[in-house]
């Protein structure tokens, strides 16, 4: 393979699969009235179990002031549970409500449905290999970022 064709296939791949991957998103977010980054939030939220905003905003790489204006607003959803710390007022942590576990269960069980249809089809060695070159690949977007 020409490397000119690799540049480009690889261009349109992972755009394709960004696009692919928030079009999944979509059904969520059109489904429970959510944004895609409010959907991205409570995974994370999922994935920590409990959590400070400060910890939040910076697993998410999102504005603190941001993130709680959203924060806000999935909790007036019924999305999330925030509290003040009790030694430090300034201090929120967060949570997932029931409605943010139903909601989350729903994504989290969709996307286990869809990587394993894919992985069925293949044995763990091609998958491991697959697993490397995209692990490779990020490491290799996140060093081009760092030196920026």
């Amino acid at each position: 393979m020409r490397k000119e064709d690799f540049i480009w296939e690889m261009w349109h791949l992972t755009r394709e699969l960004q696009r692919s991957r928030m079009d999944l998103c979509m059904d969520f977010c059109k489904k429970f009235n959510l944004t895609q980054q409010q959907v991205r939030i409570l995974l994370q939220i999922r994935n920590l179990e409990k959590t400070t905003l400060t910890e939040l905003a910076g697993d998410l790489g999102i504005n603190p002031g941001n993130l709680s204006k959203t924060c806000k607003e999935i909790e007036e959803n019924g999305f999330i549970k925030r509290f003040r710390n009790g030694d430090d007022k300034r201090v929120w942590t967060i949570e997932l409500d029931e409605r943010g576990v139903q909601v989350t269960d729903l994504v989290v069980d969709h996307v286990q449905e869809v990587f394993s249809s894919f992985s069925s089809k293949h044995d763990s060695e091609a998958l491991e290999s697959f697993l490397g070159f995209l692990r490779e690949y990020v490491q290799f977007y996140r060093d081009i970022l760092k030196r920026k």
